[in-house]
């Protein structure tokens, strides 16, 4: 079962979450999605059912209504970003993680999108300028200190700008990266090693980086000089201690989301629409999660060649947290390589026979193929469940020594296998030699290395998909098969379960 453990704004104090950020070990060896967003820290595991109290949670905070700041932007942004790190990470995810933060992340766009929750919505650095703003500090004339890279910085040095700041230095680590995002602002740059140096002049502090421990104290600071100081860091960039000097005023994060407590309630309406939303993405979740259980493992057969396994998992990347088994079998095609292609000699199934046998059979329930050898009229008790766009549809040459379809000399032998290359060939080079070539994409490739032809002319997704881009002489000026690079997965008729689970990104 899919399982959460949150501390958050609503159940401690910035202290405890400080404290139990520092203690929590994020090296467990299960597949977890960890979590860490300034109001809360949060560890997703598990596997199996995804509870509704699980997902409501999750679909809460991704939607901004567990935030101090109802309805603020950056966990959208944050809720991913800690998805991709834990599918990154090399820990396998559940599919109940897997599919619980896909949905999470589908309802956060579309309350954004469909209610005006966020329309208006104070957040953090504008907060912070509202403070400043009450301290009746002169901006034109006072020395702004900005730590951190990020956009809530960013946003900042834009609405200072506004105000007509004109004294801002931004610091960082990484001094790269600072001269990055302040060079369409025209402020200065120092690296964070300097801070003795430039904290001593400065009037205005903004502090906002990721890092796990505090990086301003007392000491770095000029005790007779008053100190505005703003904390947006969690964990806090500056050691509260630094207000044992009388010049300097801290706010921290809680302080900053005090002052926007009462922008809440002019957006209840819109936060009941975001419930009312939640509750349906928690129904598809279920339903979802149902028809997964009804399908298991799903059966796969597919040819032998290496190709035919690269777009096998293409395919199934799509899906990862369904699992599957694979079946191979050789086609028709693959057991007589003896017959012409190019001749028209050969049967109009032949690269799918024995595939289509093995679904009727009930030995596999979807065939994955390259689009291009399906038939013309499937058999009658098998349909296109899914069917996805090429991410390249043109024609490659392979030669040998490289040399273009220009170089080759008149008389050189190009092998293909389609009528429909042969034609666009002779109609650039009528001169060469065109002869029939079969084997998989590798065994050509060969052909063209051992000299028994002189080139041949290859799908240029299949050499990609292969890895084999180097092999690719020059891209050619060619009309392509309309279905070339195209993958398609047949099955069954009525197989409605399927057609569903694989709707994702099909052109059907």
């Amino acid at each position: 079962m899919i399982q959460y453990k949150s501390i958050n704004h609503l159940n401690t104090s910035l202290d405890e979450r400080e404290n139990y950020f520092k203690q929590l070990n994020r090296d467990t060896e299960s597949p977890s999605v960890f979590l860490q967003t300034c109001n809360r820290v949060e560890l997703y595991y598990g596997d199996g059912e995804v509870p509704d109290d699980v997902a409501r949670h999750l679909f809460r905070v991704v939607c901004g209504l567990e935030s101090a700041i109802v309805g603020e932007r950056a966990v959208q942004g944050q809720v991913k970003e800690a998805y991709q790190n834990a599918r990154n990470s090399g820990k396998k995810l559940s599919a109940g993680l897997h599919k619980l933060f896909e949905c999470a992340l589908q309802i956060g766009k579309r309350v954004r999108t469909e209610t005006q929750i966020s329309q208006g919505a104070v957040s953090h650095s504008l907060a912070a300028i509202e403070i400043i703003e009450q301290q009746h500090l002169d901006l034109v004339n006072a020395h702004i200190t900005i730590i951190g890279v990020n956009k809530l910085t960013e946003d900042i040095i834009k609405f200072l700008k506004n105000k007509g700041a004109k004294v801002m230095m931004l610091a960082n680590r990484t001094e790269e990266k600072a001269r990055k995002m302040a060079a369409p602002y025209g402020i200065d740059v120092r690296p964070l090693n300097e801070k003795n140096d430039f904290l001593k002049d400065t009037d205005i502090l903004i502090s906002a980086t990721s890092s796990e421990h505090a990086i301003i104290y007392k000491e770095d600071l000029n005790p007779e000089r008053p100190l505005l100081a703003i904390d947006l860091a969690f964990p806090r960039d500056i050691d509260p201690a630094v207000v044992d000097y009388p010049n300097v005023t801290l706010y921290n994060l809680q302080d900053v989301e005090r002052k926007v407590q009462d922008n809440i309630a002019i957006r209840g309406d819109e936060v009941k629409k975001a419930e009312l939303m939640i509750e349906e993405e928690i129904g598809l979740l279920r339903e979802i999660m149902e028809r997964r259980r009804s399908h298991n493992t799903v059966r796969i057969v597919a040819r032998s060649s290496k190709l035919s396994q690269l777009q096998v998992q293409e395919v199934m990347n799509r899906l990862p947290d369904v699992a599957y088994k694979l079946k191979i079998q050789q086609s028709f095609g693959d057991k007589h390589q003896k017959i012409s292609l190019l001749n028209g000699e050969a049967p109009d199934d032949m690269f799918t026979r024995e595939l289509d046998q093995a679904l009727l059979k009930g030995e596999a329930d979807i065939a994955i193929h390259s689009a291009k050898d399906l038939p013309e009229r499937l058999n009658g008790g098998l349909e296109v469940i899914a069917l996805y766009e090429a991410f390249d549809k043109t024609d490659s040459l392979v030669s040998r020594n490289h040399l273009s379809l220009a170089q080759l000399p008149a008389g050189s032998k190009i092998g293909t296998s389609s009528p429909l290359r042969r034609k666009e060939l002779m109609a650039l080079r009528p001169d060469v030699e065109i002869v029939g070539i079969r084997g998989c994409i590798e065994d050509r490739v060969q052909q063209v290395r051992n000299g028994e032809v002189d080139a041949a002319i290859v799908a240029t997704c299949a050499l990609k998909r292969l890895g084999m881009e180097d092999e690719i002489t020059e891209v050619l000026p060619f009309a392509t098969h309309p279905m070339q690079g195209r993958l398609a997965i047949t099955a069954r008729k009525g197989r409605e379960d399927l057609k569903t689970l694989f709707a994702k990104d099909s052109i059907l």
